[in-house]
Order: C-alpha cells, then structure tokens, then sequence
C-alpha cells in the first residue's frame, strides 16, 4: 500500500511540474473581434505565462485542417 501511495504522490508531483504551453488555433481569412489578432498572441502569451512567474517563447505554428492555423507558445523560466 505504501508503494501505491508512493507512486500516486510522485505522478500528483511531475503532473504540477509538467510544462505550460498556450495555443492559439484561428482561421486566417475570417478574423474574429472576440480574440486577441495574431499581432496580439505575443503580448496575450506573455500575460498568460507572467501570472506562474515564466516567459512566454513562440514555439511553432501548423496549419490545420479546414484553413486553420495554430501557434504553439511554451512557458520557461526566466534565466538570470
């Protein structure tokens, strides 16, 4: 029981320290007003990954089904 214990505490642990990311699915040719624009998905990530103390690092883009591209954003620490 205490093995059990062991290994839901550790995977309840690497699941805290697991990566952040953010993602931005839009379609080009019909930008909405309710979402940020795609000049705005910097500061937009920026905000996001400010709230854990972490910067936001454009990461890669990928075009999708139906004209659907999405921008992929990582959350790292701040390196001093």
């Amino acid at each position: 029981m205490r093995i059990v214990g062991l290994l839901g505490l550790l995977l309840a642990l690497s699941g805290c320290a697991s990566e952040r990311s953010i993602a931005f699915i839009y379609y080009p040719s019909h930008p909405g007003e309710k979402f940020p624009r795609t000049d705005q998905f910097a500061a937009e990530a920026q905000r996001e990954c400010g709230k854990y103390g972490l910067v936001a690092v454009h990461d890669w883009d990928s075009v999708a089904d139906f004209q659907r591209v999405r921008s992929f954003w990582r959350c790292v620490p701040v390196q001093r």
